[in-house]
């Protein structure tokens, strides 16, 4: 049986040719990107790349050199006084004391001193046996600071004893005398403690 030929105008185009065209669209586009070669980046040396900011640590809290507000200086202690004398005084019982300086200091006043004794009738004698002290023209009295190993101040018969009778406190800047009195109120015959005054100039006062 024979079929008469099919009128191509019946039938709608095949859909491949329009597939095959869109293909090979693609294949052209993959191949003009493979023959174009990709631009080649800028290679950034380590050396280019900026190092990162130091952070300054705070500053420590440093100790603090400021001086402190002045202070007015306490006022500087007067330097002693010193006098050279040579006044010699002799008690009626053998004693005889001879006082050669005074040193007038901020705490103490200070006289160098000889003391002899020479009696027939006794051994030893004491000079501080009753109140012994300076004084000065107001009447203030300095009392001595009695020796620890002669606390009295006892001297033997034909002895002489060489050295300094320390006195507790200071003579005013402008006494012009003192009064040195050993074992006051007793008589200048008394062998056992004899009484003495001596008066001591002063010069400067």
């Amino acid at each position: 049986m024979t079929y008469p030929a099919p009128d191509p105008r019946s039938f709608p185009p095949a859909p491949w040719p329009r597939a095959a065209a869109a293909a090979m669209a693609a294949a052209a586009l993959l191949l003009a990107a493979c023959k174009e070669p990709a631009a080649p980046q800028p290679k950034v040396s380590a050396a280019a790349e900026p190092a990162p900011a130091a952070v300054a640590a705070p500053p420590s809290a440093a100790p603090s050199t400021a001086a402190p507000a002045a202070q007015a200086a306490p006022p500087a202690a007067a330097a002693p006084r010193k006098q050279t004398l040579a006044i010699q005084g002799v008690a009626p019982a053998g004693v005889t004391v001879r006082v050669k300086a005074v040193e007038m200091g901020a705490d103490a006043t200070v006289l160098d001193v000889s003391i002899s004794f020479a009696n027939r009738i006794t051994d030893t004698t004491m000079l501080a046996l009753a109140d012994t002290y300076l004084q000065d023209e107001s009447g203030a009295r300095l009392h001595i600071k009695r020796p620890d190993n002669n606390r009295d101040i006892t001297v033997r018969e034909g002895e002489t004893l060489d050295g300094q009778l320390v006195f507790l406190g200071a003579v005013a800047p402008s006494a012009r005398k003192l009064k040195l009195v050993f074992n006051d109120g007793n008589q200048g015959d008394n062998i056992v403690a004899p009484g003495l005054v001596i008066d001591l100039p002063l010069q400067g006062g």
